[in-house]
């Protein structure tokens, strides 16, 4: 999985932006032909204690976790829904994998882990603790940043969205039971070789501007309750020619705003789909539907936009 600002910072010349984090070892993704200039890397102890000198977190828990492993000491209790969590709870958010995602749910989770920490350290009020922050990050971080490097990335992150935050997760399906015993994610090279084309200048396919909405594969998780918001949404997209549509399960909190998720990283069509529907906001990050090119977890501004099963 990786992580990226999505846009240049004119004071930075020097500093190799956009930033990338890789939740990944770096020889696997250099195999891509994308070199690694820079690094970061925090200790399990460190996110712990990172999370903590924020002040916790604002996090949706996607579903009730529960695990206990006495010989890992590793006990997990995270009820479902809006929760602010502690350092101790993220880790345990973090560490999750007892679903029937496994790994993959996992990643999805660090990137909804990594827009949050962003989201809280960006908050003015963040301000106050930047001496603990710090000493967090001087005990429990490896980089090969500089000094300057480092000076000069904040200044740029407190100038920014967190929404400009573009998160990737390498394109792939789950094994088949036949093939192997265990599951793996298997990659989709042609997929990769688009993606990196795309967002890093590697890559030997030609990107295009856009697919036949035809053929994107558009899942659709409400988060209104409004069933008739549902189906209308459906008509407004097969009427456009979008006619690979289908409905997955509810998202589990209220949105005030749809959220456009390019699933694959396809920020085009992502961006087509979001000014065709005139409301919500697109994120590119694989915390939609797995087997998703774009996922529309629908939001109130739809309602507020089209009206709402009372008043139709």
């Amino acid at each position: 999985s990786c992580c990226q600002w999505g846009h240049h910072c004119s004071n930075c010349e020097k500093i190799l932006l956009p930033v990338m984090t890789c939740c990944f070892p770096g020889e696997n993704f250099t195999k891509a032909g994308v070199a690694i200039d820079r690094y970061v890397r925090i200790n399990v102890q460190g996110v712990e204690k990172l999370v903590d000198a924020l002040g916790g977190i604002d996090i949706n828990v996607p579903q009730d976790m529960r695990y206990q492993d006495d010989s890992q000491h590793l006990y997990i209790n995270l009820k479902a829904g809006e929760q602010h969590l502690d350092g101790d709870q993220a880790l345990q958010f973090l560490r999750f994998r007892y679903d029937d995602k496994g790994d993959i749910g996992r990643i999805q989770r660090q990137q909804m882990m990594m827009r949050a920490i962003v989201e809280q350290a960006l908050n003015p009020r963040t301000i106050a603790r930047a001496p603990k922050i710090l000493s967090v990050i001087q005990s429990h971080v490896d980089t090969n940043l500089s000094v300057e490097e480092l000076l000069a990335l904040a200044g740029f992150a407190s100038q920014t969205n967190s929404y400009n935050i573009q998160m990737l997760m390498l394109p792939g399906d789950f094994s088949n039971s036949h093939d192997f015993e265990l599951s793996y994610w298997l990659p989709n090279l042609r997929e990769i070789d688009a993606m990196v084309t795309e967002y890093f200048g590697y890559g030997t396919r030609h990107v295009v501007a856009s697919e036949d909405p035809q053929y994107l594969r558009i899942a659709i998780q409400d988060s209104t309750g409004d069933a008739i918001a549902v189906d209308s949404l459906i008509e407004t997209l097969y009427d456009s020619g979008y006619y690979n549509v289908y409905i997955e399960e509810d998202w589990n909190e209220e949105l005030p705003i749809t959220r456009v998720v390019a699933q694959n990283g396809d920020l085009v069509s992502a961006e087509t789909l979001q000014r065709f529907l005139g409301v919500g906001e697109v994120r590119v990050e694989s915390t939609g539907i797995l087997d998703s090119d774009i996922t529309i977890q629908l939001g109130h501004d739809w309602l507020d936009e089209y009206g709402t099963s009372s008043s139709l």
